[in-house]
C-alpha cells in the first residue's frame, strides 16, 4: 500500500508547549537577506529526460492520487474493493486528452492479458474529467487511465471510493508547485536542481475559509475556519555509507480566518521508503516525534509549532524560510524560519538528523523518491491539518516562491523556474480557489473555479529553423540569457555550382537582422528563421567577353538576360558572328540550344553558357582583272577588288582567269595558279603576277616566215617584249620575182603589219635572161637536131 504524506498530523495529535525559538536575525525583504534576485543561466540546471519514473502515487483511506507520465499507448490503473451502493469519485486532468475506464476484475484481466479494452462498465475521454460512477454490485473494480494520443501526456489524478458523491469538482492544494517539469511549445522539458534554501512569500489581503461537511479523506471538522499556507520541500541526504535518504520538510503558516490567530509549524517526514519512520535517537530539535493516523501505517513524524501572532491584522505578509546544510559533525540540519511583515527572520526550529552524511540539500527533480513522494517544491494554500479540506469563501492572497543558487554557494535568489498551480505532496486540500500567474515564481489566488494547469516558466525556447539542412532545433535558455548566433555566411553544397548565402535572421516573424554574427538577449520564447538564399553558379564562356559580367552566383529564380549583338567587331579586321547559346546543366552533358541572340535565362540550377560565335576575318583581294572569290564553295564573289568576311579556318579560293583581254588589242596573262588559302588571320592580297600580251596581226599576200613559220595571215597574242622576225622572202608571181625585205618587231603594243612586196628586177632580169638563153639554146639544139636528122635521111 502507498501512503499520502500530510502536514500537521503530528502537531494535531500531540500537545506541545509553546515557546519562542532562538532568534537568529537577518534582514529579509529579498535585499534584506543580502540576496540579489537574478535568474540563473540554463547550465545551473541539470536537464534530464522524462520517463515512467516521473510518476508518483499515494493511497490513503480508499483514496489514491498522484501525478503520472504516460507515453503513447501507456496506461495506469488502480483497483478498489467496492461494496454495492458506493461511488467511485474521480478527478483526472491531463495535458492532452486521456480516457478513463472503469472495468470489472474479469474485464481488466482480459485487457491485461490480451491488450485492448473492448468491454468496460464506463468510459469517458477528455483532458479534464470530474465525476463519479455508482457501484451496483459488490466486487473489485479497476480504474484505468489510458493515453490514446500519439504524444506523451502528464496526468494529475485523484480517485476515491465514497459512500456518496462528492462535490464533483477539483480539490487540491493550490498555489505554486515546481515539479522539475515545464511545458515549452507543447513539449515537456524536464530538469533538476539543488539548493540549500527555499523562501516562500505570502501576502494575505482578505481570506475566510470553512470546512465542509465531508472531505475525500474522511477527516473533517465541519465549520472549522483554519487554513494553511505550506512551504513543502524534499531534503536529500547522502550518507557516508553510500545511501540516499529523503525527508519531506514542511514549513507551515496556520491561520484562523475567524479570529485572525497565526501559528507557524514545521514537520519532518522520513520519505526514504514506504512507511518509513523517525527515531528519537536520530533526530533532535524543539519538536517531538509522534505517530500519525494509524490508517496510514505505523508511521511517526517530527512536528513543532509556535504562535506568530494572536491578532494578525489583515493584510499582512509572511516569509517562510527553510534552510539546510551539514554540521561540523557531518550531520544534516534543517532550519525553519519565518519573517512577519518584513521583520527580521525568526528561526523558530532547528532540526538535526544524526546520520553521518557527505551532503545534504533540497532538490527539485521530476522523479519520485523511495517513499514515492515527488521531489518537488511547493508553496500552496490548503486545509489546516490532518488531511482535512476547506472551502474558500472570500480569498485574496499572493504567493511567491524563491530558491537560493548556485548550490552550494547560494549567492543569489531566484524565483522557481516553473509553476504549476496545484500541489501533490500534502493531503490537505482547498475548494473554490483559483490561481493566476503574476510573474515568474509568483501567483495571485482568489475565490473561483479551481483549474489545474501549467502557469509559466522562465525557461524559454530558442527555435532555430534552418532551411539549408531542413532542421528545426530547439534549445532552452532562461529569460535574459544571452546567446551568440553565428551562422556561416556561405554554405557550399557543390563547389562552384550550388551554395546558400546568408541573408538575415527573421526573429519572431517580425524583426530582421542582417548580420550573421548576432548576440541575442532572450526575453521570451524566440523563434528564428535563418534566411538563406539559394544561389547557383552561372558560368559564361564568351569569346567576346561581353557577357563576362554575368558570370558568377545568381539567386535561385532570378532571370539573367543574355544579350549579344548579332555581329561584334573586334580590332584588326576581325569580327564575331553570333550563332547560338549552348546552355549546359553544369557537370552534365545535358544542354539546350537557343539561337536568338537575345534571350532570358531562368536560374533554377547551375548552368554553363557557351556563346557560340563564328570568328571571321576580313579579306581584301585586289586584281587588275576580275576574279571570283569562292568562300568554301558556298558563296562566290567577283570583281576587281573584293572585300569580304571569311570564317576562320575556312578555305578561300581565288579563281583568276588565265587570260583577260583588255581593250585595244591588249591582254593580261596570269602567270600563277588559282589561289587556295586557309584563313587564320585577316589579310590583303593583290594579284600582280600578270604579264601583258599584245595582239599582233601580220598580213601578207604571199607566205612569209614569221619566227620560222610561213603564213600569209597571222593574228596572235604575243607577250610584251617578245620579238617577231619576218624573214626576207622572195616569191615569183605574175612573171616577176617579188621580194620583201623582212622585219624584226619587238612587241610592246598592239601591232598590225602588212608585208609589202616589191618586184625584184634583178632576179626577174636574170630569170628572163636565163629563160631567153635557155630558149635560145634549146632552139639551137632543136634546129641542130633537125638538121642532123635531115642529113641522115
Amino acid at each position: 500500500m502507498k501512503r499520502q504524506l500530510t502536514t500537521g498530523d503530528a502537531s494535531k495529535s500531540i500537545l506541545i508547549a509553546l515557546f519562542m525559538a532562538l532568534l537568529l536575525s537577518a534582514t529579509l525583504g529579498i535585499a534584506d537577506t543580502n540576496y540579489v534576485i537574478e535568474i540563473p543561466p540554463i547550465n545551473m540546471f541539470n536537464v534530464i529526460n522524462l520517463s515512467n519514473s516521473t510518476s508518483f502515487s499515494y493511497t490513503y483511506t480508499n483514496m489514491t492520487g498522484g501525478i503520472i507520465y504516460l507515453p503513447p499507448a501507456w496506461y495506469y490503473y488502480y483497483n478498489f474493493s467496492a461494496p454495492a451502493g458506493s461511488y467511485i469519485d474521480y478527478s483526472v486532468w491531463g495535458t492532452s486528452p486521456i480516457t478513463l475506464y472503469i472495468l470489472t476484475n474479469q474485464q481488466f484481466m482480459r485487457y491485461f492479458n490480451e491488450g485492448g479494452i473492448n468491454e468496460y462498465l464506463y468510459s469517458i475521454t477528455s483532458s479534464n474529467l470530474s465525476g463519479y460512477y455508482h457501484i451496483n454490485r459488490t466486487g473489485t473494480y479497476y480504474v484505468v487511465i489510458v493515453n490514446n494520443e500519439l504524444k506523451p501526456v502528464l496526468v494529475i489524478y485523484a480517485i476515491s471510493l465514497t459512500g456518496k458523491p462528492m462535490l464533483n469538482q477539483w480539490g487540491f492544494p493550490v498555489g505554486i508547485a515546481d515539479y522539475g517539469i515545464a511545458i515549452i511549445n507543447g513539449r515537456y522539458f524536464a530538469y533538476e536542481y539543488r539548493t540549500n534554501e527555499f523562501i516562500g512569500e505570502a501576502s494575505i489581503y482578505n481570506v475566510f475559509t470553512q470546512e465542509p461537511g465531508s472531505c475525500p479523506t474522511g477527516y473533517v471538522e465541519p465549520g472549522n475556519n483554519w487554513f494553511s499556507i505550506q512551504l513543502n520541500t524534499v531534503l536529500v541526504v547522502n550518507t557516508i555509507s553510500g545511501y540516499a535518504q529523503y525527508y519531506w520538510l514542511q514549513n507551515v503558516l496556520l491561520f484562523d480566518t475567524l479570529n485572525y490567530t497565526a501559528y507557524v509549524s514545521d514537520n519532518v517526514w522520513n520519505s526514504s521508503s514506504i512507511n518509513a519512520s523517525l527515531s528519537n535517537n536520530l533526530i533532535s530539535g524543539d519538536g517531538v516525534i509522534s505517530p500519525v493516523n494509524a490508517t496510514a501505517g505505523n508511521i511517526t513524524a517530527y512536528a513543532y509549532y509556535t504562535e506568530v501572532s494572536q491578532q494578525a491584522h489583515v493584510p499582512f505578509t509572511i516569509y517562510l524560510i527553510t534552510r539546510t546544510g551539514l554540521t561540523s559533525n557531518d550531520y544534516p540540519w534543517i532550519a525553519f524560519g519565518y519573517s512577519y511583515n518584513g521583520q527580521s527572520i525568526t528561526w523558530f526550529d532547528n532540526v538535526t538528523i544524526r546520520v553521518k552524511s557527505s551532503s545534504a540539500y533540497m532538490e527539485v527533480s521530476p522523479t519520485s523518491n523511495n517513499g514515492e513522494l515527488m521531489n518537488n517544491a511547493e508553496l500552496v494554500i490548503a486545509g489546516p491539518w490532518n488531511s482535512e479540506c476547506t472551502v474558500a469563501k472570500p480569498l485574496n492572497i499572493t504567493l511567491a516562491l524563491y530558491f537560493a543558487w548556485p548550490y552550494p554557494s547560494d549567492y543569489y535568489l531566484s524565483p522557481v523556474p516553473s509553476m504549476w498551480d496545484f500541489g501533490t505532496d500534502t493531503a490537505e486540500i482547498i475548494y473554490d480557489a483559483h490561481v493566476s500567474p503574476l510573474n515568474y515564481g509568483s501567483v495571485y489566488v482568489i475565490q473561483g473555479p479551481e483549474k489545474l494547469y501549467f502557469l509559466n516558466t522562465y525557461f524559454i525556447p530558442l527555435i532555430i529553423n534552418n532551411p539549408v539542412n531542413e532542421t528545426r532545433t530547439l534549445d532552452v535558455y532562461t529569460v535574459n540569457s544571452t546567446t551568440t548566433l553565428n551562422e556561416p555566411s556561405i554554405i557550399t553544397v557543390v563547389p562552384n555550382e550550388t551554395r546558400y548565402i546568408f541573408m538575415n535572421y527573421v526573429i519572431n516573424n517580425s524583426y530582421i537582422v542582417t548580420t550573421n554574427a548576432l548576440n541575442l538577449t532572450l526575453q521570451g520564447p524566440t523563434s528564428i528563421y535563418v534566411n538563406y538564399t539559394l544561389q547557383y553558379m552561372l558560368t559564361i564562356n564568351d569569346p567576346s567577353r561581353l557577357l563576362n559580367g554575368e558570370s558568377g552566383w545568381h539567386n535561385y529564380g532570378s532571370v539573367v538576360t543574355l544579350n549579344e549583338p548579332e555581329i561584334y567587331y573586334l580590332d584588326n579586321g576581325t569580327r564575331l558572328v553570333f550563332n547560338a547559346y549552348y546552355i549546359y546543366l553544369t557537370g552534365t552533358s545535358l544542354y539546350h540550344m537557343v539561337m536568338n541572340n537575345v534571350t532570358n535565362l531562368l536560374v533554377n540550377g547551375p548552368y554553363t553558357v557557351i556563346v557560340n560565335w563564328t570568328k571571321q576575318y576580313q579579306v581584301n583581294v585586289n586584281s587588275p582583272v576580275p576574279v571570283i572569290v569562292s568562300l568554301s564553295g558556298l558563296q562566290n564573289i567577283s570583281g576587281y577588288s573584293v572585300v569580304t568576311w571569311v570564317n576562320r579556318s575556312s578555305t578561300l579560293i581565288i579563281l583568276v582567269p588565265k587570260y583577260y583581254v583588255l581593250g585595244n588589242g591588249t591582254c593580261l596573262v596570269y602567270l600563277g595558279n588559282n589561289e587556295s588559302i586557309v584563313v587564320y588571320l585577316p589579310f590583303n592580297i593583290s594579284l600582280g603576277n600578270f604579264v601583258r600580251q599584245y595582239l599582233v596581226t601580220i598580213y601578207s599576200k604571199y607566205p612569209v616566215s614569221v619566227n620560222g613559220t610561213y603564213t600569209t595571215n597571222i593574228t596572235k597574242w604575243f607577250y610584251s617584249g617578245e620579238a617577231l622576225m619576218i624573214r626576207p622572202g622572195t616569191v615569183f608571181s605574175d612573171g616577176v620575182f617579188l621580194s620583201e625585205l623582212g622585219l624584226v618587231i619587238t612587241v610592246n603594243k598592239p601591232t598590225s603589219v602588212t608585208v609589202t612586196w616589191h618586184i625584184n628586177y634583178f632576179l626577174t632580169v636574170i630569170m628572163y635572161t636565163v629563160i631567153i638563153t635557155a630558149i635560145s639554146v634549146i632552139v639551137i639544139l632543136i634546129i641542130r637536131r633537125r638538121r642532123s636528122e635531115y642529113k641522115t635521111f
